[in-house]
Parts: structure tokens; C-alpha cells; sequence
């Protein structure tokens, strides 16, 4: 698995016809992108396009010999699904209205705020990698290495072992959990207090059980979500809970939104 800065792993081809401008944005995402490459205008964009294949494309909108737009039709209408950032002076709705019919993923007008600009690359390339190579992009822009990944289990382990003694008063004897792309997979053994042995012992109530857990779960189970979000920086969100109190086993599947 690649490491590191999501948006070093990136190549973003970027289309200015204006020198001083194409320059300075251009080193400036030099120092926090993987590659740019720059084209001076629309056919020029098109034939680097076709040449280096990058993830991202920014281009201006106004140029001398075809506009972004024109620019983005073409390359769209050879089959590529690159997304695009469009930049202009002008914020005339008509244009706007053109350019999300072609599904861009952000109208920037100039002058660009470059924090806009790079909140607008971080999250188009994690969206990317993850969808691409089921990659995991945790705090916004890091790449969840297996190193990594290994401590964040621990971490959500401790934190759902914490969480379990304080609703129910006892641990699990084995708890477990993965990360599968975007799912956290929590499993549970040996969990049960003593009065719900009890319970299995004196007769048939492990449905009761199995009611009563989910309904604290289901109640409480908020809290968790919050910590696991604040160690990566993402929403989480819970998908599964599944209880059986005869197997004394539980599944715990929650969602990296």
C-alpha cells in the first residue's frame, strides 16, 4: 500500500493561458501534489491530457483558442472521466448551469483562495484513491499505511472495550477488530455479565438478551461512533449490530462515511 500524503500520489494537469497566473499556482501546488503539468491552452490541455493522464484537471475558462468547457467536451467525449476544476473571472449563472450539466466537481473564481483550491484537491483525490484502490484516507489527507492501520485497530479495540464495561459492566474475553476499506468490523466473544449466564443457564432467554443488548447498543452506541470519528478525522456511522447470546458472539459493523 502507497503511504504517506494523499495528494502526493496525485498528477493534476493545469490549463492557464495566463503566464503569471499559470506560474504561481502551478509552483504553488508543486511543493503539495505528487506531479503538474501545465498547458497553456485548450489544445495544448488536451494533447497533455492524452499524454500524462493525470487525476485532476484545472482550466481556466476563457481562453484564445477553445474554452475550458470546449476543452472538457472533447476530452469527456473520448471516453475519459477525469474530474475537472473549473476557474473564470466571470460568475455568470448561465455558465455555471454549462458546467454542472458536464458534472464538474467545483467552479472556482478568480483571483483563487489556494486554501479553496486545496480543500477542493484533497477531497476529490481522496475520494478517488479510495474509490479506485480501496484505499482508506484518514485526519483528511494521510493514506491509511498497514502500519497504521494495525495501531488504529488497537486504538478502536481500547476504545469499544472502554465503551462495552461502562453499558454493560464486563468485557468481552476476545475482542477483534478489522478495517476493510471503509468498514470497522468489531468482533466480540465471552461478553455476557454473569446474571445473563445465569439467564442461559435457568432456561431458554437468550432472545431477551439479545433485545435488551441491542437496545442499549442501539441507545448508546453514539458514543462510539464519536471517538472512532475523532481518531480519523472522518464521520462514522453504525451499519450492523448482530447479537447471540447462545454462541456468546457479537458483530459490531460500522461505516466510514
Amino acid at each position: 500500500m502507497i503511504a504517506g500524503n494523499a495528494l502526493k500520489n496525485i498528477k493534476v494537469l493545469y490549463v492557464e493561458d495566463e503566464p503569471i497566473t499559470r506560474n504561481q499556482i502551478s509552483s504553488f501546488l508543486k511543493k503539495r501534489i505528487g506531479k503538474i503539468i501545465t498547458a497553456e491552452n485548450g489544445e495544448d490541455g488536451i494533447r497533455k491530457f492524452i499524454e500524462h493522464q493525470p487525476n485532476i484537471t484545472i482550466t481556466d475558462l476563457i481562453m484564445p483558442d477553445m474554452s475550458g468547457i470546449e476543452m472538457m467536451r472533447k476530452i469527456r467525449s473520448d471516453g475519459y472521466r477525469c474530474p475537472f476544476i473549473i476557474t473564470s473571472a466571470q460568475s455568470d449563472s448561465k455558465i455555471i448551469l454549462e458546467t454542472v450539466d458536464l458534472k464538474i466537481e467545483k467552479y472556482l473564481i478568480k483571483p483563487i483562495d489556494v486554501n479553496v483550491l486545496m480543500r477542493c484537491l484533497t477531497d476529490i483525490a481522496i475520494e478517488g484513491l479510495e474509490q479506485k484502490n480501496d484505499f482508506l484516507v484518514v485526519n483528511q489527507k494521510f493514506i491509511l499505511t498497514d502500519d497504521r492501520k494495525s495501531e488504529l485497530e488497537l486504538e478502536i479495540r481500547n476504545c469499544y472495550s472502554s465503551y462495552l464495561k461502562k453499558v454493560t459492566g464486563k468485557g468481552a474475553r476476545v475482542m477483534q477488530v478489522f478495517i476493510k476499506g471503509k468498514e470497522i468490523e468489531i468482533l466480540l466473544k465471552e461478553n455476557l455479565t454473569t446474571l445473563e449466564e445465569s439467564l442461559l443457564l435457568a432456561g431458554d432467554h437468550f432472545k431477551s438478551i439479545e433485545i435488551i443488548r441491542k437496545t442499549v447498543y442501539e441507545a448508546t452506541i453514539k458514543e462510539v461512533e464519536q471517538q472512532i470519528a475523532g481518531l480519523i478525522d472522518r464521520k462514522v456511522a453504525t451499519e450492523k449490530i448482530e447479537i447471540w447470546p447462545d454462541k456468546r458472539y457479537e458483530r459490531v459493523l460500522l461505516r466510514i462515511l
